[in-house]
């Protein structure tokens, strides 16, 4: 009667572990990161407006294979102006020109980042999120200007997509518009001690939150 017990108790808690590992598998799917992107800062108050300020555009695909990532962001040209825009090389093979425009005048920059299927250069996100670009921009006047994103326009260029590897063929991964974010421009911005900032962008362009 002891052995049956300790059988049937075994039988019991292999039950048990087994019930909670198929519990946790899908919760373990949902937590994983969605397809994205993003700026960086998103958000906050330009620390000297006379020396511009810098905004990083990341990308993450959710652990999802690509050939193709695009954006498409929006700003008030009467407020800011873009002087540089760079883009990160390691990410895509190719970079397409006719897919790629700075416009001042109507304040629109747009950037795609293309490799070919089964090349081995697909892009995928591993661990944190990547610098896709990085946008340079100069203040023109006291403002609470906003960047945005162009999303599901169907006008089949000016758009924010990430094209998934695979079948079915130009399947767009990123479900929901990025959020846009909001930046302070003014006088008498706090200034910060260089000793006490962490970052890889110059002082006179560093965001305070």
């Amino acid at each position: 009667m002891v052995i049956l017990n300790k059988m049937i108790v075994k039988g019991f808690t292999k039950i048990v572990v087994m019930l909670l590992l198929l519990l946790l598998m899908p919760f373990s799917k949902v937590s994983a990161a969605s397809p994205s992107f993003s700026f960086y800062p998103n958000g906050g108050t330009v620390v000297n407006a006379s020396q511009g300020f810098i905004v990083d555009i990341m990308i993450d695909t959710g652990g999802e294979k690509i050939v193709s990532a695009k954006f498409t962001v929006l700003f008030d040209p009467r407020e800011i102006q873009l002087t540089k825009v760079e883009k990160n090389n390691t990410l895509f093979a190719q970079w397409p020109e006719d897919e790629s425009t700075v416009d001042n005048d109507n304040g629109v920059v747009m950037l795609q980042g293309f490799s070919q299927s089964g090349s081995g250069n697909e892009y995928v996100t591993t661990g944190g999120a990547d610098v896709f670009a990085r946008l340079h921009f100069k203040a023109l006047k006291q403002a609470d200007t906003v960047l945005d994103w162009e999303y599901e326009t169907n006008n089949g260029v000016f758009e924010t997509v990430m094209i998934l590897d695979g079948s079915p063929a130009n399947k767009n991964i990123l479900t929901s518009k990025p959020s846009s974010a909001v930046f302070k421009i003014g006088e008498g911005g706090v200034q910060l001690d260089p000793s006490n900032v962490n970052t890889g962008i110059p002082l006179d362009k560093y965001i305070l939150f």
